[in-house]
């Protein structure tokens, strides 16, 4: 689901949240929405690319370790059908190679977790104003 909020630069930003743990989805939902953004939410991968498709999309969130599709999964059929959103992929260090993010142009930032809430919201108002 995608809640409309207009930002005041440009029209609303949709930020799509993709991750399996729901109090992490709950959270940033809440302070992205708080903060005047449109929130779309994915619980995983399939769910995301489907979204990802059909909704106006113009930022994601995505954590890697994911049930069904995992974030590098998405990012590959996303490369493949040439769906270019800007992306924060959030992960723990186990989760994430360095190198395998770098190949994806559409990766704009690695945020290690746990991570501050207000340092994402900070990350995102940096990205999409730069």
């Amino acid at each position: 689901m995608i809640r409309t909020i207009e930002k005041q630069h440009g029209g609303p930003i949709v930020i799509l949240i993709v991750d399996d743990d729901e109090g992490i989805v709950k959270l940033l939902e809440t302070a992205l929405i708080d903060a005047g953004y449109e929130v779309g939410t994915a619980s995983d991968g399939v769910e995301a690319y489907e979204q990802l498709k059909s909704a106006d999309c113009k930022w994601m969130l995505l954590d890697i370790a994911m049930p069904r599709i995992n974030g590098v999964e998405l990012l590959l059929l996303m490369q493949a059908d040439g769906i270019d959103v800007p992306t924060i992929v959030m992960a723990g260090f186990q989760d994430f190679e360095d190198g395998e993010m770098k190949s994806f142009t559409n990766v704009r930032h690695f945020l290690p977790k746990p991570f501050k809430v207000d340092a994402m919201i900070e990350l995102i108002e940096k990205q999409a104003t730069a």
